[in-house]
């Protein structure tokens, strides 16, 4: 794994930070983090490793990772492993949470490829082919680690490459056993708690056949009176042939009533119109003939209507007449003969008395002959109107006959559907009776000697229910077979079980006195032997070798780890030991000068890093092929002498092992001209951080 970029905001002193600020990246091999103390050098490698894998690998609370002048932080790595470019986006703030995001480039563009946080860990896990502790073993050494490892004593040495190589498992075999001893008598004792006789379940198997035979003889029971209800049903409507009968009947009998009402209505119309049948035919024909008589009668009355009108005009002549004369018998009668002149009214000619009074008389007479004619005329005209009337009375006689025809036609339709409607209601009855044989419901209701088909359908419902729950109850017998058949299945499993069951209580017996006997005598010597003396010290001390003989300037070429047997003060333990090629003499690390014991630490620390990712303790551990080539020195110098320094500086500048080295310090070191520089310093409440060449 190697680290490109670096965004940072709000992480510790860290307000805003990009390394390197422009478009470059981190480059490969050493890389210098320097500043004074406190300005945020060990800060930086948390951001990464926060970044990555969150708090757990900080050992610090989300909480305690924001700025104090702000309310969330958050870290952005670019990274690359394999050849494959990574982005991790991680943000914190106490309102929301944790937000984390891990891209994968592809060609230009970042593919998000995990968005949880548990996610995310899985995919980093399988990236790196390292999980978590053993990732920060192999990535981070610890600021005052090489200075533990330098004065640690034996079974301190031990417990450290235990912790580091993440090991543990091996040390605690014996506590496994112990707990796996444990955990068999617990399972011995909850075996020996379920254990039940076989003999004991035998007879409840024996009470489950019993209780069979009891449901079988109530099944039998039930099953006449199934057989019985049966009978009774057959060839009979079900309910719901029942209820379509009682429908139908009802609408009859409503059709019916409204078939009566109806008829009546038809009489009243017949009579009414004075037919005696209403076929069609007559009441047409019945129509056609008044439709022509009143034609008739109304043309008669038209010729009736034109006399009298002439009548009433000649009356009006007569009587205009009349009225003229008698005016002017009136004016010839008032005049004196001895004191006017007599003139004609009509003429104005000159009259004699005589000629005047029998003008008069010749008046009087047209005047009453003109009184008998109108008297002549009126007697015509009252029987002209009498006929008149006669008429009209004939006019709405033939309307009246005519509307109650219409009635007829109207009311023979209405009286033709419900007896159509009926007709129909009776052949939908006669069907559903038919399917049962019996012709009609007088024979239904006397087959059951019922009185109507409410009480039928009562009886035939009450059978129905009898036949339902006496299927029910079957049933729920069947089914209580089905479970003592069940029950007597898992209790001839459980007699076999039992059987087996106290076949392996006396198994785990004599397996736990094995594991007595492997935990007394075979584990610690295995672990202390093999693990350690054949398998893991002999890849420490190849890996180590090279780093110590450089950092030593060729003085000390060698080192071994010789495990130690426990004692009353302390358990198992390894020594350290190195070869001088000055003196040609093996040497405890407590014969060295605390400068030479802290460059063998530190050589030790560097060769446990660079075999941490394919380290197989034991010969059939997984091969892992190793991705975190990359490693955090926090302060590792400070031990160290000039010289020493510069053989350290020397070595990591040339070492291939390590894609890249980050090595904090605050020590001024010659040789480190052109070795790129992270200057980290102070920037007001906060702190920078700049890469340099």
């Amino acid at each position: 794994m190697k680290l490109l970029k670096l965004v940072v905001r709000n992480f510790k002193p860290f307000r805003e930070l990009t390394l390197p600020e422009d478009d470059t990246e981190l480059p490969s091999g050493l890389i210098l983090v320097k500043g004074p103390n406190s300005t945020g050098k060990s800060s930086l490698f948390e951001a990464f490793l926060w970044g990555l894998w969150g708090a757990d690998a900080v050992g610090l609370t989300n909480d305690e990772l924001i700025s104090f002048t702000s309310t969330f932080c958050s870290v952005i790595i670019i990274f690359e492993v394999a050849g494959t470019r990574y982005k991790i986006d991680r943000s914190y703030n106490p309102a929301d949470g944790m937000s984390v995001v891990l891209f994968m480039k592809t060609g230009n563009t970042w593919k998000r490829i995990a968005d949880k946080s548990r996610s995310v860990g899985t995919k980093i896990d399988e990236i790196l082919s390292l999980e978590l502790r053993q990732a920060l073993n192999t990535l981070l050494v610890r600021q005052g680690e090489v200075a533990a490892i330098a004065n640690a004593t034996p079974s301190v040495l031990r417990n450290l490459l235990v912790e580091v190589y993440d090991i543990d498992v091996l040390n605690k075999m014996t506590n496994h056993l112990d707990n796996f001893e444990s955990n068999l008598d617990s399972k011995i004792n909850a075996l020996s708690d379920d254990y039940r006789s076989p003999e004991s379940i035998q007879e409840q198997i024996e009470e489950c056949k019993k209780r069979i035979g009891e449901y079988t003889e109530s099944i039998k029971t039930r099953n006449d009176e199934i057989a019985s209800t049966e009978q009774l049903l057959k060839d009979t409507p079900g309910s719901e042939s029942l209820k379509a009968v009682s429908k139908i009947s009802e609408e009859i009998e409503r059709e019916n009533r409204e078939l009566e009402h109806r008829e009546k209505d038809l009489g009243d119309a017949l009579l009414r119109a004075g037919l005696l049948d209403a076929n069609e035919p007559t009441v047409r024909a019945r129509l056609d003939s008044l439709e022509g008589e009143k034609e008739r009668v109304e043309s008669e009355r038209e010729s009736l209507l034109g006399a009298v009108q002439s009548i009433d005009q000649e009356i009006g002549q007569i009587r205009g007449i009349n009225a003229d004369l008698e005016e002017k018998i009136t004016t010839l009668t008032q005049i004196r003969s001895d004191e006017e002149d007599i003139v004609c009214p009509t003429c104005s000619k000159p009259l004699s008395p005589k000629e005047r009074d029998g003008l008069v008389n010749d008046y009087n007479k047209s005047v009453k002959a003109g009184k008998g004619k109108i008297n002549q005329l009126d007697q015509v005209r009252t029987e002209q109107s009498n006929n008149i009337r006669k008429i009209d009375a004939r006019v709405t006689e033939i309307d009246r006959i005519t509307e109650a025809a219409k009635v007829v036609q109207d009311t023979k339709k209405k009286v033709d559907a419900v007896q159509q409607t009926i007709t129909e209601a009776q052949d939908k009855l006669h069907e559903i009776l038919g399917d049962t044989g019996i012709p009609d419901l007088n024979a239904l209701m006397k087959r059951f000697s019922m009185n109507n088909i409410s009480e039928l359908q009562m009886h035939i419902a009450s059978l129905e229910t009898t036949l339902k729950e006496a299927r029910k109850g079957t049933a729920e017998i069947e089914k209580n077979i089905e479970r003592e058949k069940l029950a007597i299945s898992d209790l001839e499993e459980k007699e076999t079980r039992m059987k087996q069951m106290g076949a392996e209580i006396d198994e785990l017996k004599i397996l736990n006195e094995h594991a007595k006997y492997v935990r007394r005598k075979l584990v610690s010597g295995f672990v202390a032997d093999y693990v350690f003396q054949k398998r893991l010290i002999g890849i420490i001390r190849s890996a180590t070798n090279q780093y110590a003989r450089f950092f030593t300037s060729g003085q000390y070429t060698s080192i071994d780890l010789e495990p130690t047997p426990s004692t009353k003060r302390s358990g198992p333990g390894l020594l350290l030991k190195i070869w001088d090629e000055r003196d040609q003499a093996w040497k405890k690390s407590n014969q060295l000068s605390y400068g030479d014991r802290t460059a063998i630490s530190l050589a030790l620390r560097l060769g446990i890093s660079r075999t941490m990712s394919s380290i197989r303790p034991l010969r059939d551990s997984p091969v892992v092929t190793p991705r975190v080539k990359s490693v955090l020195l926090d302060e590792p110098l400070g031990g160290l002498d000039r010289t020493r320094r510069e053989s350290v500086v020397t070595n990591l500048i040339n070492d291939k092992n390590f894609e890249q080295i980050l090595l904090i310090t605050h020590t001024d070191i010659q040789g480190w001209e052109g070795v790129p520089t992270i200057e980290v310093a102070k920037s007001g409440i906060g702190s920078t951080a700049t890469l340099e060449y």
